[in-house]
């Protein structure tokens, strides 16, 4: 899989088609909307969706690691989907995950998710707000703010990309002037389809790399 380097606020972020960018000034491995434990709200509401979503995005971090052994995670919100308890399987699962790399800083910038549990018991510093990192103000709401460039996810964009008669409905990064928008990292998260906009740069996570679309 082919990765894309753009520069973004002066500074060099490679875009990484498993969802992720990595931020090679700071070593800091940048992803958002992960919904741990989302596959296991559904099936409590009795939603058939399959097991194994938790643990594949943690293989899918596991080998973001291994490629660009990052010094920190900075996770844009939403790390988890719902309310979880002691005996929920992916929380000893994300538990365990956290402890086999307590070398890497990990911060959450809190989503509207992450209310519904302590983030913090899995051994994650939570920011409730937004994370300043210059020129980067990290958050999970895409909305501008004055102290520098707002790296952000909550939306979970999406675009369309055309091959001959088919079309494909794919993940993308979203950089606007003042905003950039990351996609939702999690495997069961869906898309929100962003509209083409003057000065939009648009990139499309496929499984063969990274590719622009606009």
């Amino acid at each position: 899989m082919s990765t894309r380097d753009v520069v973004i606020a002066g500074e060099r972020l490679t875009l990484h088609p498993e969802r992720a960018v990595f931020w090679h000034a700071q070593g800091t491995l940048l992803v958002s909307d992960v919904h741990f434990g989302k596959g296991a709200v559904f099936r409590r509401a009795g939603i058939a969706v399959p097991s194994g979503d938790t643990e594949d995005d943690l293989q899918r971090l596991d080998a973001l690691f291994d490629e660009l052994a990052p010094r920190r995670l900075v996770i844009l919100g939403d790390l988890v989907h719902g309310a979880a308890t002691e005996r929920s399987a992916w929380v000893d699962d994300v538990r365990a995950w956290r402890q086999r790399h307590a070398a890497v800083e990990m911060v959450l910038v809190a989503g509207n998710h992450d209310r519904h549990f302590d983030v913090a018991s899995l051994g994650i510093s939570v920011q409730p707000d937004r994370l300043a990192a210059p020129p980067f103000v990290l958050s999970h709401h895409p909305h501008p703010h004055k102290e520098g460039y707002v790296l952000a996810g909550h939306v979970h964009p999406g675009t369309v990309v055309r091959d001959g008669w088919r079309k494909h409905r794919l993940p993308a990064f979203v950089f606007d002037r003042d905003v950039g928008m990351l996609p939702a990292f999690g495997t069961l998260t869906g898309l929100h389809e962003i509209t083409a906009l003057p000065g939009r740069q648009v990139f499309a996570a496929t499984p063969a790399g990274v590719i622009p679309t606009r």
